[in-house]
């Protein structure tokens, strides 16, 4: 991997983005739309589709084994550990969840790959964003999200009248993802909202559950490959209530 590759896809830090620069981050019902810009940090996944549109210039995707695409706009699927460059690049990335009707047309655009380049079919694909979901997964994913912390799989599965492995199971036909990781993505939109209205970094972490603002941390690096000052200090966070 060449060293100029910014491996992520729009959380700016500071040396790369000038010091009035600031970003958008929206989080919707299901989607995160982000404007921003690419920062040098760690490989990472997520849950969700991701699809990522240079706004200056095209983009640098490198995925595991080398895979490497330089496009105008990127595609990648859930849980596809991968960097992206170069740092300093504007992009526009939005992030869907799998229960979204769009989820359903990233799925057939990628087929079999985990990620993709592309120009205008993949750039036309973002002004298709859709607010609405499978009814099922939407209820699924209200559950886990807004259950009480000290609740866990067991519980959740004991509401839906099932075993631990059959809500497992369907956590991940639905969701793409197993109880716990979605509990996880959960917090993070819910630190984000509290972000938005003037909480710090331990109140946010502590909002959304969290042990501690260290947990916090690591689990935004697992997720985007930044820490919560670096990753998010230079965006304006917006999110549907």
């Amino acid at each position: 991997m060449q060293d100029r590759v910014g491996k992520d896809s729009g959380m700016p830090g500071p040396d790369e983005a000038s010091s009035d620069a600031v970003g958008t981050l929206f989080v919707g019902d299901g989607y995160i739309d982000l404007d921003g810009w690419i920062g040098e940090n760690a490989a990472h996944s997520h849950l969700a589709f991701q699809l990522s549109i240079g706004l200056d210039g095209p983009i640098e995707l490198v995925g595991e084994g080398e895979t490497r695409f330089v496009a105008d706009a990127v595609l990648i699927a859930p849980n596809t550990r991968h960097w992206m460059g170069p740092i300093g690049r504007r992009v526009r990335s939005v992030y869907v969840e799998p229960q979204l009707p769009l989820a359903r047309l990233f799925a057939g655009r990628l087929g079999a790959r985990r990620m993709m380049g592309g120009a205008a079919d993949l750039v036309a694909l973002a002004g298709q964003l859709v607010v609405g979901s499978d009814g099922r997964a939407a209820r699924l994913r209200a559950l886990i999200e807004n259950a009480p912390t000290e609740q866990g799989p067991r519980d959740w599965a004991r509401a839906w009248n099932l075993s631990p492995s059959r809500f497992r199971a369907l956590c991940v036909e639905l969701l793409g993802a197993p109880p716990i990781r979605l509990r996880q993505w959960g917090r993070l939109k819910t630190a984000a909202r509290a972000l938005m209205d003037g909480a710090g970094l331990a109140e946010a972490a502590a909002a959304a559950g969290y042990a501690d603002q260290a947990h916090f941390t690591r689990q935004l690096r697992r997720w985007f490959g930044v820490s919560p000052a670096r990753g998010l200090a230079s965006f304006r966070i917006r999110a549907a209530r």
